[in-house]
């Protein structure tokens, strides 16, 4: 299954270089008719790498010279070609393949041999479609966020009720959305259960996805499980938990939803500080979506995690009665 997912996204890379190259060839069929001279020269143009083999293969006494003029006359047509393009207006790459990725040209490599962004936010996009999460953020999303369901009435000692401060957490959560290439903004969602911190997660993603923005989400549970499998069951690892992994690292948007519920040790400890570490030097975003107040999370994690997130996490709480008992 996960190989499939790699055939089918080279498939439909294979879609769009062949649909380039036919555009290609539909322009420069015109651009012949209307400048025949065009066609001529680069017809003597494709011939001259016969001519220079064949110079070569004879091994003629005056072949520097031979091979000289050769070249003068290939710099000739070229600089006739680009007198025609002027003159007609035609821009020098108007021939040139147009591919949606400027990066791997459509081949979803880059040329030093690495995965392309567009490649590994297909991947994603293929691992959401084939989750429940599609389902589920045509549920959740900001067009079915109900403000309403909030209460406006005074909560313990807070001094905005729960639905002023749902207000704010959702013009944050929209500007993270609108403004996500930009700043530099990573998000803490804190509080009790069902308070709409998943919720608000989902939106986000949501939002996120239609605009071609490589999303990874992540119970805390199931992120520790990926990295688990990477570092101790190499052999054996399936192609969808590598995949995952360094998704983990190279996404766009990391969601690492009820962090807290893992099983916490030295090993979880330094792979979570080595995830936001990591994040942050390549300026990737990250949201963290947690039950515990931040006074529990300074005990339970250490404190160069807690510097890394109190520092460069918006933190946003949630507090207010159940919601999932209304």
């Amino acid at each position: 299954m996960n190989k499939q997912i790699i055939e089918n996204i080279m498939t439909e890379y294979n879609k769009k270089r062949l649909k380039a190259s036919h555009e290609a060839d539909l322009k420069r069929e015109k651009l012949y008719r209307d400048l025949p001279r065009l066609a001529e020269i680069d017809k003597e143009l494709s011939l001259s790498s016969i001519k220079l083999s064949k110079i070569y293969l004879s091994g003629p006494e005056d072949l520097d010279v031979q091979v000289d003029k050769l070249k003068q006359e290939i710099d000739d047509l070229k600089r006739e070609r680009q007198a025609i393009y002027r003159q007609n207006k035609i821009p020098d790459n108007y021939l040139d393949l147009e591919c949606e990725c400027k990066k791997c040209r459509d081949t979803g490599y880059t040329p030093d041999g690495k995965r392309c962004t567009c490649f590994n936010r297909q991947i994603i996009n293929y691992l959401f479609q084939m989750s429940n999460m599609v389902n589920m953020l045509e549920k959740e999303n900001f067009n079915t966020f109900d403000i309403n369901i909030f209460s406006n009435e005074q909560y313990k000692n807070e001094k905005l009720t729960p639905r002023q401060n749902m207000y704010y957490v959702l013009e944050i959560s929209e500007d993270f959305c609108n403004n996500f290439h930009t700043s530099n903004m990573n998000l803490l969602f804190y509080g009790g259960t069902g308070l709409g911190k998943t919720f608000m997660c989902n939106c986000i993603a949501n939002e996120l996805l239609s605009k071609e923005v490589s999303v990874l989400y992540q119970t805390a549970f199931s992120l520790f499980e990926i990295i688990e499998n990477h570092k101790f069951n190499k052999l054996n690892e399936s192609e969808e938990n590598r995949i995952n992994y360094n998704m983990i690292f190279e996404c766009d948007l990391l969601i690492i939803d009820d962090l807290g519920t893992e099983v916490g040790n030295s090993f979880t400890n330094a792979e979570l500080f080595n995830i936001i570490n990591e994040r942050m030097i390549n300026e990737k975003k990250t949201i963290i979506s947690t039950n515990l107040s931040l006074e529990q999370l300074r005990d339970t994690y250490s404190d160069r995690i807690t510097s890394r997130v109190l520092n460069n996490f918006i933190p946003l709480k949630f507090y207010g009665k159940d919601l999932r008992f209304k």
